[in-house]
């Protein structure tokens, strides 16, 4: 979750730095810390990755463990996430010409999704690398604008508030719909048979199903009502729902990792 929040904070600033006015500078820092935050957090994860392969604690000290890691689909993945989150970090501390570099950034870290996990051993792998790459970058750009917004509606004026929402609006509606259709795509592609759907792996998707459609709602409310009425000097509904929307990818974010680490549709 930091990890994306870092890099959707970064596409954020980077497509709307026009519209923000006093909120840029609390946008920034709050990405820099989403950056420091999961570098701990990716550390730690890659050393309770050897306890996962026995199944208890223990094995996160087994040295022999931890080189079979070393040279697995992990470290390659971990290296090009704390890369990504390195060039998100200067991208967002230095005004100015960063745009390379955080685009790179977002880049390396969409792109680290596809080096493990179902895609990599895939036979469709041409296909689905490039889609789980763009999928991971619309969601984190989505995850990240959220407390973007918030902050937005804190501290500019309810004028140019309203001018920051409307821009995102304009860009959301058409890249989210690409989200849903990539997913679908991947799962047609992952589902080889029915009986997947009446197992743990077709329970989770059914509930990420459910969530993303309660996020559909929200963002709709959010743009024909919620979004609109901040310019009017109203914000306390629009702030509720960028925290509802926020928890809701939180969880479904959450489902994805226990989807994508526990159980395998083949």
């Amino acid at each position: 979750m930091a990890l994306l929040q870092a890099s959707g904070i970064c596409v954020f600033v980077s497509l709307f730095r026009p519209y923000l006015a006093q909120s840029e500078a609390g946008i920034r820092r709050l990405g820099v810390f989403s950056a420091a935050a999961a570098l701990p957090l990716l550390a730690g994860q890659y050393l309770l990755e050897a306890a996962r392969m026995t199944g208890e604690m223990a094995g996160s000290l087994d040295v022999s463990l931890q080189h079979l890691v070393l040279r697995s689909p992990m470290a390659l993945t971990l290296a090009a996430r704390i890369a990504g989150l390195a060039l998100i970090g200067v991208a967002l501390r230095i005004r100015g010409r960063h745009s390379v570099a955080g685009a790179a950034g977002v880049l390396l870290v969409a792109a680290s999704f596809a080096l493990m996990g179902h895609t990599a051993v895939n036979p469709w792998r041409p296909l689905l690398a490039p889609a789980v790459t763009a999928h991971v970058l619309i969601a984190a750009f989505w995850f990240g604008a959220l407390p973007a917004l918030y902050i937005v509606t804190k501290r500019d004026a309810p004028g140019v508030a309203g001018q920051a929402i409307e821009a995102f609006s304009r860009f959301a509606v058409r890249v989210v719909p690409i989200l849903a259709v990539l997913g679908l795509m991947m799962g047609v592609i992952f589902i080889r048979h029915v009986a997947v759907l009446r197992e743990p792996y077709g329970w989770l998707l059914f509930a990420k199903l459910i969530g993303f459609g309660g996020l559909m709602g929200l963002a709709a409310a959010n743009k024909s009502r919620f979004g609109p009425a901040v310019a009017a000097g109203e914000p306390k509904a629009f702030r509720q729902a960028l925290i509802a929307e926020y928890a809701m990818i939180a969880v479904i974010l959450s489902i994805t990792a226990a989807l994508t680490a526990l159980y395998s549709p083949e």
